[in-house]
């Protein structure tokens, strides 16, 4: 992955990065919310990845003064955030999903709060839920940060609830949602890890898609750095993927059934990938019987469910020597112990 030297952006506190794909429809929405933002020292970084519904002609007719590098194929969500990164200076960096609208004051709110707090990495905002299909903007909350249950689940916190103000106060989360988090460069310089080929990477690009967000807000808490949501921010969001929040296995069963099965398989495999990396020995064997039902429960699921074959699990095997030189990495970053992770399991 090398920068290419025209595209270095220096001079703006923050760098929107926004990674496109078979965008065209969501785009106005999107970037006319960015547009309209209270707080101007910004500048976006566009990556298109493959995309074949007429995105890049819009953007080039619409959007002619935004940077933009478009791939011929999808290199993954991750690889192109980390070429969004890597090409870019600022103090702080805000990864954009292309299903967000984004309220006035989304980022001159965030901004605020990191420039006040030095000890925290990340932020999201109060994202709710956004029906796309009629352009309704929902009260119903989509995500305000990241929870991680004993079993090691890591849910939206609030998805799918009214809002009824009971989420109105700024907290600390285990992790932030990675659809619209704001990243201080600085935290994210602190825990980059090196691939075997000696580049940078941030996401981890091992994983593609999915799960990346959970893994890197892993990464930053294992380093000593705090994440928080900030309900003065506020966003739409519409989920192609929704959680599994207050179920029956059989309405999370039916609910798989109707999901595409890479995306599935993705975001099994990457779940395993980020407890392999991050979970200290300790607190694995601690929840060690709350953690292998749930993954056996869910490995059935792909298999009568999600009709993935068993010959495609053994890309995580494939995957282990990978994880375990990236898992040495992650050792020597470790400045917090055992039970300062374990605190927030529910």
């Amino acid at each position: 992955m090398n920068p290419e030297n025209n595209l270095t952006m220096y001079d703006h506190k923050v760098a929107i990065g926004l990674v496109t794909y078979n965008a065209r429809n969501y785009l106005p929405f999107c970037l006319n919310s960015l547009q309209e933002q209270g707080f101007k020292d910004y500048q976006i970084l566009i990556v298109d990845n493959g995309s074949t519904d007429g995105t890049l002609a819009y953007l080039s007719e619409k959007f002619p003064h935004y940077k933009v590098v478009a791939h011929k194929d999808n290199i993954g969500f991750s690889k192109a955030f980390n070429q969004i990164i890597l090409w870019t200076k600022s103090e702080y960096l805000f990864c954009v999903n292309q299903d967000t609208i984004l309220d006035r004051d989304y980022l001159s709110n965030a901004i605020n709060f990191l420039d006040q707090h030095l000890d925290v990495a990340g932020i999201s905002g109060k994202l709710y839920q956004w029906d796309y299909q009629d352009n309704v903007k929902t009260t119903m909350i989509d995500s305000v940060g990241l929870i991680i249950k004993k079993n090691h689940q890591v849910l939206d916190r609030g998805n799918g609830q009214a809002d009824q103000g009971q989420y109105n106060q700024v907290e600390e989360v285990f992790g932030v949602s990675g659809a619209l988090p704001i990243y201080r460069r600085q935290a994210l310089e602190e825990i980059k890890l090196k691939n075997k080929q000696g580049y940078d990477e941030y996401f981890d690009e091992s994983y593609f898609a999915y799960k990346e967000d959970v893994d890197l807000s892993w990464r930053l808490r294992l380093a000593g750095w705090k994440l928080y949501c900030l309900p003065q921010s506020i966003a739409y969001h519409d989920r192609t993927v929704a959680g599994a929040v207050h179920k029956t296995d059989w309405q999370v069963a039916t609910a798989h059934r109707k999901k595409n099965i890479l995306i599935n398989f993705l975001s099994y495999r990457n779940h395993l990938l980020t407890i392999y990396k991050n979970e200290f020995a300790l607190n694995f064997w601690k929840y060690f019987l709350y953690i292998v039902p749930y993954e056996l429960k869910k490995y059935l699921f792909m298999l009568l469910f999600n009709r993935v074959s068993r010959s495609k699990f053994r890309n995580f095997w494939q995957l282990y020597p990978q994880m375990r030189y990236k898992r040495k990495q992650i050792s020597k970053m470790i400045k917090v112990k055992p039970q300062t992770i374990s605190k927030w399991y529910q």
